[in-house]
């Protein structure tokens, strides 16, 4: 086997990621790169990477600065270093190494900070005139509101719906990073708010009017972290003028949907069905849908919950 560095390898994944057209994930490749090599430069061998190593990798991510990372951040990191030795022990650039990874954390710890008690989700829903003192906050707190009817659909979903998902009153498509299927009825208000922000040129293929839909490629994509970075500064500016202490993030309708259903005693397979997972012990675990008819049940009891309860 020959020497091969990991940056350099690490970046040739990166490359060939951005051509394959998964920017998400050549981004976080990127970070990850960027931090081995400042935890350990840019002199590391592919088969550097050890047990010892990875725990001190991870203490230093743990560590790092005033504040480390939290555990799922880290988890993400170890999972792409995971996937990057990997692609090279398929290529012979390395050995396999059984349970490489198994003393560093890769898993999934539950961050109840991304959950708003019911009142909490109120201030942050309730208008009071926001389009009037601040439009950006307007915005925001709208853009909550639809990820929050639409079973607590992720922002990344609800930017690139497109015209034709719209159709006889529901949104049907597929999530764009597990590519399983998502079917959510449009309510009255839910319609209002899609008619508010409708996006009105006839050349873009986006309902809403968040992105450029002239743009492709990396482009289109930097084009998307440009509005989630503007989304996640104005649900803070209006987590502090409404007083709400909990951390708010486009991830809060998500957690916040997924918790109220547990409050209301909704089974854990339908509320993992209408988050779209693609966990196998949870929405793939099971063998048949719960169609529309008990989705939309349990999504009037989550809205009347956090609107009417």
């Amino acid at each position: 086997m020959k020497t091969v560095y990991l940056n350099n390898f690490m970046s040739s994944v990166v490359t060939e990621l951005e051509r394959n057209g998964q920017y998400s994930t050549a981004h976080v490749c990127g970070s990850v790169l960027r931090s081995v090599m400042v935890f350990d430069g840019d002199g590391l061998l592919l088969s550097g990477i050890t047990p010892l190593w990875l725990k001190a990798y991870e203490h230093y991510l743990l560590h790092k600065g005033e504040k480390g990372l939290e555990w799922n951040t880290i988890s993400t990191y170890m999972r792409m270093l995971r996937a990057v030795y990997n692609r090279a022990v398929v290529r012979k650039l390395v050995p396999f190494v059984p349970h490489l990874f198994r003393e560093v954390f890769t898993g999934r710890k539950a961050d109840h900070r991304r959950v708003l008690e019911r009142d909490d989700m109120r201030q942050l829903l309730a208008e009071k005139d926001l389009d009037i003192i601040s439009p950006g906050m307007e915005w925001a707190r709208a853009c909550l509101e639809l990820m929050f009817r639409f079973h607590g659909m992720p922002f990344v979903d609800l930017a690139h719906l497109r015209k034709s998902d719209l159709k006889d009153g529901y949104l049907t498509l597929r999530r764009r990073k597990t590519g399983m299927p998502l079917s959510a009825r449009v309510d009255s208000r839910a319609m209002q708010l899609l008619e508010r922000y409708r996006n009105w040129d006839d050349t873009s293929p986006y309902l809403l009017c968040f992105l450029d839909g002239s743009l492709e490629g990396m482009a289109a994509y930097r084009d998307y972290l440009r509005i989630l970075r503007l989304l996640n500064s104005k649900l803070r500016a209006l987590a502090l003028w409404r007083k709400v202490r909990g951390k708010v993030t486009s991830y809060t309708a998500r957690h916040t949907w997924a918790t109220a259903g547990k409050y209301c005693h909704i089974p854990i397979e339908i509320i993992s069905e209408g988050l779209g997972h693609a966990s196998v012990t949870t929405t793939e675990g099971y063998m048949k849908g719960f169609g529309n008819s008990r989705m939309e049940r349990a999504n009037k009891v989550i809205m009347n919950y956090i609107f009417k309860g």
